[in-house]
């Protein structure tokens, strides 16, 4: 069985929205999580979700790679993950496939979370990023519409996957956690 995650998915979209997609911290935010991303290699960066178990909800990634608008990759380091994401674009006759992998899931505990982002990707690559292309103009931008409610589905997902998978991730907390600070 290999670590690594691979998606690999075809939009109607030019690659240059796509693009636009995975590198605006506001398309960014509405398909994945709210964050502080800037498309240039050595920033350093967070995407933030709710915490779970062994996990404070804070993802620390650093860009590595960007190469409009071919490739982006960047370190996800949060919870027991210290792993690389690489998001690889072709045009097609169709629109754009994008390739994601994310490697580097060493050990039990991050083998568990890779089948949880592994169970989470259907909806994240399958549904909320087309929405948010579907939402961006030709000038790149998002269109003027509401924001998705990540809450209904991102959030409720996590804590569904905390509660059943919980008391194996959960490792030693401080008394500040354990008192819910």
């Amino acid at each position: 069985m290999s670590r690594d995650l691979r998606i690999e998915i075809e939009y109607p979209h030019d690659p240059s929205k796509v693009w636009r997609a995975l590198t605006s911290s506001a398309a960014l935010a509405e398909w994945l999580m709210p964050n502080d991303f800037e498309p240039r290699i050595g920033h350093r960066f967070t995407l933030r979700t709710d915490p779970a178990p062994g996990f404070d909800g804070i993802v620390h990634c650093e860009v590595l790679e960007l190469t409009e608008p071919r490739k982006l990759s960047y370190t996800w380091v949060g919870g027991p993950l210290d792993t690389i994401i690489s998001f690889e674009l072709a045009a097609t006759a169709k629109g754009t496939r994008l390739v994601v992998t994310q490697t580097g899931f060493d050990g039990f505990r991050a083998s568990l979370v890779r089948l949880i982002l592994k169970s989470g990707s259907k909806s994240i690559y399958g549904k909320k990023l087309p929405a948010v292309l579907d939402r961006i103009g030709d000038d790149g931008l998002l269109a003027a519409e509401a924001v998705m409610d990540a809450d209904c589905s991102n959030r409720g997902l996590w804590r569904v996957l905390a509660t059943v998978f919980g008391p194996i991730l959960r490792r030693r907390t401080s008394r500040v956690h354990a008192r819910g600070r």
